[in-house]
């Protein structure tokens, strides 16, 4: 069964909105996370491009973030495009190399592979 960007993203908003007034949304461009805002009364969860990988990364981060982090732009985290030097991508690498036990936890339950 093709794996649907309306379906994760209404199922995530069923799941968790009410609880954690989070939304999953679809992106045009970089991915990131704003909290609760004078705008939005809700968090939101913003992923690249519509991309259901982008959307499925962007959830393990919320999900290893915790409450504080998640009341931080970004969950605090800092960012930069491709492109980093390797200084930088080391840093990077040190953020996202948490969330790779998730993707395989993906894999595993046969959820979504990650490419």
């Amino acid at each position: 069964m093709p794996h649907k960007i309306e379906h994760l993203i209404e199922l995530f908003d069923t799941t968790f909105f009410e609880e954690f007034q989070t939304r999953l949304i679809k992106g045009d461009d970089e991915p990131i996370y704003l909290p609760a805002d004078a705008e939005h009364n809700y968090h939101r969860i913003i992923f690249a491009h519509g991309y259901y990988a982008s959307a499925m990364h962007e959830i393990a981060h919320w999900c290893v973030a915790g409450p504080k982090r998640r009341l931080l732009e970004d969950f605090g985290y800092w960012y930069e495009p491709d492109g980093r030097d390797e200084k930088t991508q080391a840093e990077f690498e040190k953020v996202e190399i948490r969330l790779k036990p998730m993707s395989g936890s993906y894999r595993k339950a046969r959820v979504f592979v990650f490419r």
